[in-house]
């Protein structure tokens, strides 16, 4: 048994007193670092250009994918959380063109719908769609569009899209069969043709063929890149008819894809699996035989625009990695510099009883200093300008908490890194030959 007396514990008071000399010399060395950085203003702000370029990229471009990120998840919850789309293969970027393999893939007819209808009991509704093919301008009188997207598809369109009409109606099923010439217009394209003015039962020309507007959809807005509002819609038979190839580019003449609803948010998983076994048994797959087409869910558009954005986040890391990185060399020299000129002040400092830890803090709080003020900056500057473009331009943005506390860490984190050397400089000069520095 160790016999060795405990040393008595320190007074409470003197702890407190201890705590107190601890915080009042932490506190004299943040003064001394703001005191040097006012005396040396234009040096200072010269110093934190690269991590003020650095962080405003950081928080500009976060904050604009944030606001994309969220204006897409809005756009496809708006189709709904059932809806499964069938196509000849998954929407993805491809990198050195599109492959062959796919594009002769076979697509979809509308025997295909009837069979899913049928054979699928998890599914509630199927629609088939089609585009044409290098539409020209729509016309009506002496106004005209710009080149415009044209959709065919059928009556249940509706419901496998969430899309609504706000005026006038949807085609029914008999002008679907029987090829009429109508059309539903978007917002953008029916404001372009008509000015506001009543369309219903107007005939506008797409080319040299006549359709009779029956409809105007609801606003729908972008959906990756592409604008919902600046469209018609036409019975996909029609556009098969009227149309050279009625496809649209990975469709050949008659072929469709297909749109379908499931029962509800549950039956999505069954549905996905009846529809591949009636496609796969349809087109006569053996069992060691992968799918030629792809059943999916909007969990895929999703992920179609995280590898699009990817890329911009890709290219504001290397961006705000440089700016950082010169950033960091510009505290690094200055820092440097700082040292050479107070060597005296240094030496004195230490010969009178300064600790090394002490004159070590009080650099690296200069370092961080200067770093953390053009990290708050940056950030001030990097909202600023998202919310500029949130005002002046149709992206939306959104800065998460996350990229502000990351951003300033890391500006931080660059006075820290880079304010090291200078400071275990200053702190290992001897106070002799310091005083004799001239």
């Amino acid at each position: 048994m160790d016999s060795r007396p405990v040393p008595p514990a320190a007074p409470p008071g003197r702890r407190r007193e201890s705590v107190a000399r601890r915080s009042g010399l932490w506190l004299e060395i943040l003064r001394m670092s703001l005191g040097a950085l006012r005396a040396n203003k234009l040096r200072s702000g010269l110093t934190v250009l690269g991590v003020i370029i650095g962080v405003t990229t950081v928080i500009g471009m976060v904050s604009l994918i944030q606001g994309l990120n969220r204006s897409m998840a809005q756009q496809i919850q708006s189709f709904g959380t059932n809806v499964i789309y069938i196509r000849k293969f998954k929407p993805q970027v491809f990198i050195g063109g599109f492959p062959d393999s796919l594009r002769r893939r076979p697509g979809f007819a509308p025997e295909d719908k009837d069979a899913i209808l049928a054979r699928c009991p998890a599914v509630r509704s199927v629609s088939a769609v089609n585009i044409a093919d290098d539409p020209p301008p729509l016309r009506w009188r002496k106004k005209q569009t710009r080149p415009t997207f044209v959709l065919g598809t059928d009556d249940i369109y509706q419901e496998t899209s969430g899309t609504g009409v706000e005026r006038g109606r949807f085609f029914t099923a008999e002008e679907v069969r029987r090829r009429s010439p109508v059309c539903v217009l978007g917002q953008d394209t029916y404001k372009a043709l008509f000015d506001r003015s009543d369309p219903l039962g107007q005939t506008v020309r797409v080319g040299r063929i006549g359709f009779t507007v029956i409809g105007v959809l609801e606003t729908r807005g972008r959906f990756l890149g592409f604008n919902q509002d600046e469209m018609a819609i036409v019975p996909y038979t029609t556009v098969a008819k009227q149309f050279p190839s009625g496809a649209g580019s990975f469709l050949k003449r008659g072929e469709v894809v297909l749109n379908a609803s499931a029962l509800g948010p549950e039956a999505v998983g069954p549905a996905i699996a009846q529809i591949t076994d009636v496609l796969r048994s349809r087109r006569g797959l053996r069992a060691n035989q992968e799918n030629n087409f792809a059943v999916i869910t909007s969990d895929a558009l999703l992920e179609l625009y995280h590898q699009i954005t990817g890329a911009f986040y890709f290219a504001m890391i290397l961006i705000a990695s440089i700016a950082l990185l010169v950033g960091g060399i510009g505290v690094m020299n200055v820092m440097l510099i700082s040292v050479t000129e107070r060597t005296k002040e240094i030496g004195l400092r230490k010969a009178l009883g300064a600790r090394r830890g002490a004159i070590l803090w009080q650099f690296l709080f200069e370092a961080m200093t200067v770093s953390g003020m053009g990290g708050a900056i940056g950030i001030a500057l990097g909202l600023l300008i998202a919310k500029l473009v949130d005002l002046l331009t149709p992206l939306p943005s959104a800065a998460p908490l996350w990229s502000v506390i990351v951003a300033f860490g890391f500006s931080l984190a660059v006075g820290l890194f880079f304010g090291m050397y200078p400071a275990v400089r200053a702190a290992s000069l001897d106070p002799v030959e310091a005083l004799r520095f001239e």
